[in-house]
């Protein structure tokens, strides 16, 4: 390897990290293209600066400007780092014109809808860094006390999150309010104590003063989210990026909740004897109040 594809190699690996480094230094402009070439690699691999600019409301000047404020030399070179680090790039391309151009025919959602949601965790586990997710699970493993918090579309996730936390024996809770209640419960969070929030798209501003609470009076803080420059995932200690992309109205959960899986597998394959001990417990508890309707 010469020493430009050197240069090259190092640009393509720290995209993404170029972006979380100057987004608080970027203008209102910049700040919404960056968050569009996070969530659109795909199309920005192909599209020319002017459509990207016609996507995000600016200009194909504006795009070239926001490239160079990376320390690309033009949009042609950030392009090139988006395309080699996609994986099979010219199938993908292909893949995405087509259905620009041709929308599926009604009787083709379910196919578009599953496959959606098997991109979206095929991104999701391309993402995760494994040392970051050990290190995650060792500060949920030590926390005494854990809050789980999310909003919106982010509560089914969170709420799943706490109840498996507690079923395997964590002192996990959940809130899933926002104001005055889960203002009072962050409040008393301290150093022996870990915040977890997820939150996605239209991010919530008690999640996020939530956290900022819990970080205040010494919690550790795990985000879930779904771009690197979220709030969220700025400010906590350990920061996961989940794709969300939907085919309806709305995004898809899919991908937080394999997300999910692979952390509760991880935590109750650590403490296997506490976790049957606890699984046993609650399984006692079902019998004993009669809430299982079927033996």
């Amino acid at each position: 390897m010469n020493s430009s594809e050197a240069q090259l190699q190092t640009t393509i690996r720290r995209l993404d990290e170029r972006i979380a480094e100057t987004h608080t230094l970027l203008s209102p402009k910049h700040k919404r293209l960056a968050r569009f070439v996070l969530d659109n690699k795909y199309f920005m691999s192909f599209a020319s600066a002017s459509q990207a600019g016609k996507k995000t409301g600016t200009s194909a000047a504006t795009v070239v400007r926001f490239a160079q404020s990376l320390g690309y030399e033009g949009y042609t070179e950030l392009q090139a780092a988006i395309r080699a680090e996609l994986p099979s790039y010219l199938t993908a391309v292909e893949r995405i014109q087509a259905r620009l151009e041709a929308p599926l025919p009604p009787d083709n959602i379910p196919h578009k809808v599953f496959h959606t949601d098997i991109s979206n965790i095929e991104r999701t586990a391309n993402n995760l860094d494994e040392s970051k997710l050990e290190m995650a699970i060792k500060a949920i493993l030590a926390a005494k006390r854990i809050l789980v918090v999310g909003a919106g579309l982010s509560a089914s996730p969170a709420l799943f999150l706490a109840h498996s936390l507690k079923i395997i024996g964590l002192d996990a809770r959940v809130n899933l309010n926002e104001g005055l209640s889960l203002a009072a419960e962050t409040a008393q969070l301290g150093n022996d104590t870990l915040i977890i929030a997820i939150d996605l798209w239209r991010y919530v501003r008690s999640t996020i003063e939530a956290v900022a609470t819990a970080k205040k009076h010494g919690a550790r803080s795990i985000a879930i989210t779904d771009s690197i420059v979220s709030p969220l995932a700025r400010m906590t200690d350990y920061a996961f990026e989940v794709a969300t992309d939907g085919v309806a109205h709305s995004l898809s959960t899919t991908g937080v909740m394999s997300l999910l899986n692979v952390f509760i597998t991880a935590i109750s394959n650590l403490i296997p004897a506490q976790t049957i001990r606890s699984l046993r417990r609650v399984d006692s508890a079902y019998r004993d109040n009669n809430l299982l309707s079927v033996e």
